[in-house]
């Protein structure tokens, strides 16, 4: 209930202070006296809300619409729900920025003696629009009353205009504002806290469980089956490991022994595997020096061979030596006689050339010379000169080619020497059979040959005279034979591949013990598992029937679609429906009865007359306004038992004509007067003062306005 209001440049109020009292309270004056205003100041004060746009607009202006030279607005409201006092305080600078904003409550305790003193009785509960730090003025006059502007508009304020609102507004905002006036939003609250309960109980279920609540039940109920599952079929296998270890421990056993029974057999034959190596190592090495020694008599043949024939020629070549050695005497000495016929031509050549003869006459004496000797005759001693020269060239020709020879027969006795030297090397005389040296070769060679067909990379085979190739050869092989024959049905490649399927069959256990031990550790670990379900199945279960119970509970109390908020609906729908039907029958406009329909996420207004449902869009204006008075009236009846105990109704009268008027006084005045609604408080602002001449409404003040603003006088 509105107590106490207080305007300081706010709107057309320069200075205006209003008392309010239970019951009907009556704003009556002409049009722009200031009576709207008080619902802007309401609305400002306690949502920060109002009609006129800006904050701006609220501060007063002077006549010349200049501002004021105060500092802004002030909008003071002193209000109370149920039983505590509260006082709200709004104001506003020039520009219309918010300077300060609180919310303070009445101490309960304070004495009469400092309400007298007037004294500061009030305790601060919050001051200051900081919604990001959750500290709103806004916000905590919401929880006080229960709604915000917008539900407060169509529940308690109704603007000039606006009474038609609440059949005009949305289905679904009518059902939520019924939700508020009943209180069933705080259902929404203990909704969402029974759901932190539960998940808080869920929490610490988890933490004593290791992470398990009871939406787990059955994912651990099908795990255990599972479990069941694996374990059964992990017996199975194991009932097939246990079958074949049994089995391959038997074959272990079984080529254990035959193993056993060949090892002392096998020291043997490993010995005439060793005299077999021997053998071909040895044979081996025996081939390599056959080979070389064949070779090396080979060489030695050849050069025996050589040797022999290069002395063969030996003799003649001595005799031809000292032949040419006679020769080249011989034709030195006819060189040495022909160079001194030539000295002497060329003696006589010099002498002839000296000796001139000219006309035939003696260069001397001047005689007639009849005839030349040829030793001073230049063309005879020419001739001679070029035959003597001519023999000396043939002389040198044959000198030459003996020199020639001389050369070739030297190399051939170098020959002979190194023959003889290749032939003293080998110890061998000049009438050595080489034909020995060739048969011996011949054998070695034979030798050689049976050697070069053994494979070395192999094993020898069963008959081995073939390699006996001396004496030492042929007595290992003897002993081998013998060896042999004593050991015919041992084969080491029969050990080794039973030793082979041993080892496999050793492994082979090995890994089925691993699987077996995998399987018997995985059974343990899901018996174990499958206990541990068990026990946590109990202690879910039993925890889930809690939760159940708790879920139901929250379901059917606090669900505002559950049954408990349902019920109440239902009972507030039809409680406002026959209230608004008894109001709209008084207004005698043709509707007989309103109903209240609710539907999934909606409530609509029905409306009855004589003809059956009359569709509300079909309505006049006065029959709007008649079923929206009817219905707030019933909402106020209602309303008794919330939180909002008052309504502001702003031209309530402007569409009806002058009886439907007089009705509404009426009706109103009998709501307080009859007790017919449980209302504290109705709030009316109308221009129409005469039709509450006559009327038992005490509390009127009237609005007219003045050369400084409004003027507000009680009437």
């Amino acid at each position: 209930m509105i107590k106490k209001l207080f305007l300081s440049n706010f709107l057309s109020h320069k200075n205006t202070r209003l008392e309010f009292g239970p019951g009907i309270t009556v704003f009556v004056g002409h049009n722009g006296s200031g009576k709207s205003s008080i619902i802007d100041s309401i609305t400002f004060a306690l949502f920060n809300e109002h009609t006129r746009k800006s904050n701006k607009n609220l501060v007063t202006k002077g006549i010349d619409q200049t501002l004021s030279e105060e500092s802004g607005s002030v909008v003071v409201m002193d209000f109370s729900v149920g039983s505590v006092d509260y006082k709200v305080q709004r104001q506003i600078n020039s520009v219309g920025h918010l300077v300060s904003a609180k919310l303070e409550q009445l101490k309960q305790n304070d004495s009469i003696v400092e309400n007298k003193k007037n004294m500061d009785v009030y305790r601060p509960i919050i001051s200051g629009e900081r919604k990001q730090l959750g500290e709103s003025v806004i916000g905590e006059v919401e929880s006080i009353l229960g709604m915000n502007y917008p539900k407060l508009q169509i529940a308690s304020i109704i603007q000039q205009g606006e009474i038609n609102k609440i059949i005009d507004s949305q289905p679904k905002e009518f059902k939520e504002l019924l939700n508020n006036m009943m209180g069933l939003d705080r259902l929404d609250k203990s909704f969402t806290y029974m759901h932190s309960i539960l998940d808080g109980f869920r929490g610490l279920l988890r933490e004593k469980t290791g992470g398990y609540d009871d939406n787990y039940i059955i994912i651990l109920k099908n795990k255990t089956e599972e479990n069941k599952k694996k374990i059964k079929a992990s017996k199975t296998s194991l009932e097939s490991i246990y079958a074949d270890l049994s089995k391959r421990s038997s074959e272990i056993s079984e080529i254990e022994k035959e193993i056993e029974g060949l090892e002392p057999k096998i020291g043997k034959l490993q010995e005439v595997k060793a005299l077999e190596t021997t053998l071909l190592k040895y044979l081996k090495e025996k081939s390599i020096s056959l080979n070389i020694e064949i070779e090396k008599n080979k060489k030695i043949l050849f050069e025996v061979k050589n040797a022999f024939s290069v002395l063969h020629d030996k003799d003649e070549v001595s005799m031809t030596m000292q032949m040419i050695q006679c020769e080249k005497e011989e034709l030195h000495k006819k060189i040495n006689n022909i160079e001194g016929e030539l000295g002497k031509l060329n003696g006589f050549t010099e002498c002839a050339k000296k000796i001139q003869i000219k006309d035939g006459k003696c260069p001397v004496c001047n005689s007639k010379i009849t005839a030349i000797n040829n030793m001073f005759d230049i063309s005879h001693i020419k001739k001679e000169l070029d035959k003597k020269q001519k023999e000396k060239a043939l002389v040198t020709s044959e000198l030459v080619k003996l020199n020639a020879e001389e050369l070739h027969l030297r190399k051939k006795e170098k020959n002979i020497i190194s023959a003889e030297k290749t032939l003293s090397s080998y110890d061998v005389s000049a009438g050595y059979n080489t034909a020995i040296l060739e048969q011996e070769i011949s054998s070695l060679n034979a030798d050689f040959q049976i050697i070069s067909k053994i494979n070395f990379g192999n094993r020898l085979g069963t008959d081995l005279s073939f390699y006996k190739v001396d004496d030492y050869s042929a007595n290992l092989i003897d002993v081998i034979v013998k060896m042999r024959a004593d050991l015919v049905d041992v084969d080491l490649g029969t050990l080794s591949q039973k030793k082979f399927i041993r080892n496999k069959l050793s492994s082979e256990f090995i890994e089925i013990q691993n699987q077996k031990a995998i399987l018997e550790k995985a059974v343990s670990n899901l018996e174990n598992e499958i206990t541990e379900f068990d026990r946590l199945m109990s202690e879910l279960y039993s925890a889930s029937m809690f939760i159940s119970d708790l879920e139901k509970i929250r379901s059917m109390v606090f669900n505002r679609d559950g049954v408990v908020s349902s019920s109440l609906r239902t009972w507030a729908l039809n409680l406002i429906s026959v209230k608004s039907s008894d109001y709209i029958n008084t207004f005698n406009v043709g509707i007989s009865k309103i109903s209240l329909i609710e539907k999934p996420r909606e409530i609509k207004v029905l409306c009855y007359g004589k003809r059956g449902e009359i569709d509300i869009v079909s309505l006049s204006g006065g029959e709007k306004v008649a079923v929206s008075l009817a219905l707030r009236m019933g909402i106020a009846y209602l309303m008794g038992s919330s939180k909002i105990d008052f309504i502001v109704l702003d031209e309530p009268t402007s569409n009806l004509d002058d009886e439907r008027r007089r009705s509404f006084v009426k009706i109103v005045s009998d709501v307080f007067s009859k007790g017919i609604g449980p209302l504290s408080q109705i709030i009316i602002i109308t221009h129409d003062e005469e039709i509450f001449e006559n009327s038992e409404i005490e509390q009127i003040y009237k609005f007219s306005m003045g050369d400084k603003g409004s003027i507000v006088t009680p009437v």
